[in-house]
């Protein structure tokens, strides 16, 4: 408590200084910059005015379409990603945490599965999203509890179109890979309809280097690892006169997997997974003069089927269901010089079947209301305070952000500090699972703060961007699996208390010359998240099994004449230590990818444009997870139309 209150007075005066330093300064215009990672209009913010967000801008996004998120997110930010391969589960983590404390939000909804807690990003196509914004941190919190370490919140945009827009992509990559995407929208008066749809398919039979049968390593193809993704999104919009908005919009996403065995286990098991998610939306989204209001009703239904065969009489099958209704209503009043207030009111129902529980069914109801409050102390100097009740059955809490932003010197410096306390409740499964699950788990406490300085001068045609974060996180009551009794049996207890403290710096240099444009990216991430529990073992002070101390990324973009472009991109993992007590581990790695393309006019209502991709260019062995191998150089070859 005494390190806790410490902290909070050091916030506190950060930000009490800065409100000196405004007020004695003349007020003046301040012409704010579009971020350099953001093109077209920016969604709802999650999280607090002085929180650490990342944006991912459209060029990306465009560039990345016939990928999944988790391979995005991997190439373009800090985020931690652990893959089982290609096509295979992908998680992320933030700042050092788990992937159970990264909460992902679906256009301002949850879509966690509530049995298993952490998402699957390699099951969202790019081509699926129109925006992706990160919030760092435990600041988003709008969407409920849960992200200690961070939120991934990507959503769909309202397009309109002045005439019918046909968009289709077909590529074709190394191991047998098919990718196929069709985007028909059209808009009439104020309504307006988007039809997307995605399918990839792949033997994913890739080369690998087999380092564990024998002392001198061996090249051989990977078996069982086949797979089929297949999706359909339809949206619609409408928009009065008035500006009232009606949003209707079903995501449908099914995955079939064969699941390879880890390159250690010298046996032959056959294991595969089907996965089908059916998520709908519907909202109403209306303003007048200071009011603002906005109400959505979601329902999801996931369904994961599992099987195992081990020899002919050994077989194994696991049948899971998970469902949730949500209903979301936000108010905002901005009627008041300087304040803005909001207020958030959320309720969901969980409901899981699977023969993996205890009874066979589960079921949970949360009910939240947050409110807000943002005051502009002068054209320098911003404060805003979250503070949400969340009730989970017949057990309240309170969690909170506070966060401020400075403006120090115009564009060349500006200052921001949050501080938060959120917390992650046990899954169903932690809670439920048969045998092992825990029913009198407590909720993992997280109480973080951050402190960023940002610049973004323009000079001699030159756009800069710098950004540099140091945060402190202190989890207490961490869910851990552990064997119990004779090891058969695992259960989780409430048995670590964390400390993660580290720095993300991002830097972006965007120039032209000619009739060429540049733009040049990095990204860096410290993170030394160690178990400070005493537990009389050699674990207490180590690292977090998974969590790199250090990861960065960097990519060149060319243009030239707005027809040929190219990009370059490597990503560097340290080592990750894969025991608690840091006895096993893997090897860093940097994989190196890059790409070219040519954009062209076919007519003038018809655009194509032609790319070719290699990844790892420089065929580098490395394991995402250990004993499961990713794969060398890989080509992928893209033709895609658009028709307007």
């Amino acid at each position: 408590m005494p390190y806790k209150a410490l902290t909070s007075i050091l916030f506190f005066l950060l930000l009490a200084t800065c409100v000196v330093s405004a007020q004695s300064q003349k007020e003046e215009e301040i012409i704010q910059l579009e971020e350099a990672t953001v093109a077209g209009q920016k969604q709802e913010s999650q999280a607090g005015i002085g929180s650490k967000t990342t944006r991912i801008s459209k060029a990306e996004l465009k560039r990345n379409a016939t990928r999944s998120l988790s391979e995005l997110l991997l190439e373009t930010t800090p985020i931690q990603i652990k893959s089982m391969g290609q096509g295979a589960m992908a998680t992320a983590s933030f700042r050092g945490t788990a992937a159970s404390h990264t909460q992902v939000l679906w256009n301002g909804i949850s879509i966690n599965p509530p049995q298993l807690g952490s998402f699957d990003f390699s099951q969202v196509p790019i081509y699926f999203v129109d925006d992706i914004a990160l919030y760092h941190g435990g600041s988003a919190q709008k969407g409920g509890s849960g992200s200690l370490g961070g939120t991934v919140n990507f959503t769909t945009d309202h397009l309109s179109v002045t005439k019918p827009y046909v968009s289709i992509i077909s590529e074709y990559a190394s191991n047998n890979t098919f990718t196929e995407a069709l985007n028909l929208r059209i808009s009439k008066g104020g309504f307006t309809s988007s039809t997307r749809a995605y399918y990839q398919q792949s033997d994913n039979d890739y080369r690998y280097l087999n380092k564990v049968y024998s002392k001198d390593p061996f090249m051989e193809r990977r078996k069982d690892a086949d797979y089929k993704q297949a999706g359909l999104m339809q949206e619609f919009y409408y928009e009065s006169t008035k500006g009232d908005k009606l949003s209707l919009i079903g995501w449908w996403q099914y995955d079939d997997r064969s699941l390879p065995q880890s390159i250690i286990v010298n046996a032959t098991a056959s294991e595969q997974s089907q996965s089908s998610n059916i998520r709908t939306m519907a909202s109403y989204e209306s303003m007048r003069n200071a009011h603002h209001w906005k109400i959505t009703g979601a329902y999801l239904d996931g369904t994961l089927d599992y099987q195992r065969q081990f020899g002919e009489m050994d077989k194994t099958e696991n049948h899971n269901l998970n469902r949730s209704w949500v209903t979301q209503a936000n108010y905002s009043y901005t009627g008041i010089n300087r304040l803005n207030l909001a207020a958030n009111f959320n309720y969901r129902y969980d409901y899981i079947k699977s023969n993996s529980v205890e009874d066979g069914k589960q079921s949970r109801n949360t009910f939240s209301s947050q409110f807000t409050a943002q005051y502009k102390v002068s054209n320098r100097l911003d404060f805003e305070g979250q503070t949400t009740l969340e009730t989970i059955g017949d057990d309240p809490s309170i969690i909170y952000n506070i966060s401020g932003r400075y403006r120090a010197i115009d564009e060349y410096l500006t200052l921001k500090a949050s501080n938060s306390y959120n917390h992650r409740n046990p899954t169903l499964n932690d809670l439920y699972w048969a045998p092992g699950g825990n029913p009198d788990l407590q909720a993992e406490r997280g109480y973080s703060w951050d402190i960023t300085a940002m610049s973004e001068p323009q000079f001699w045609g030159i756009y800069l961007l710098l950004e540099a974060t140091y945060y402190h996180m202190d989890i207490k009551d961490w869910i851990m699996w552990i064997p119990k009794g004779n090891g058969y049996i695992w259960e989780p207890v409430n048995f670590s208390n964390v400390i993660s403290q580290g720095m993300e710096a991002n830097a972006t240099i965007r120039f032209s010359t000619n009739n060429t444009r540049h733009i040049i990216t990095g990204n860096y991430g410290y993170a030394y998240s160690v178990d400070n529990s005493s537990r009389g073992d050699n674990t207490k002070g180590k690292q977090l099994p998974y969590i790199p101390r250090n990861r960065w990324n960097a990519g060149y973009k060319l243009w030239v004449m707005d027809k040929i472009w190219g990009n370059y991109n490597a990503s560097f993992t340290d080592v990750r230590y894969t025991s608690a007590d840091e006895s096993y581990e893997t090897n860093a790695y940097t994989i190196h990818h890059i790409e070219i393309g040519y954009d062209f006019k076919l007519s003038n209502t018809v655009k194509s444009s032609l790319s070719l991709k290699v990844e790892n260019l420089f065929d580098t062995y490395y394991e995402s997870t250990q004993y499961y191998p990713m794969p060398f150089r890989m080509f992928f070859g893209r033709l895609s139309f658009t028709i307007n």
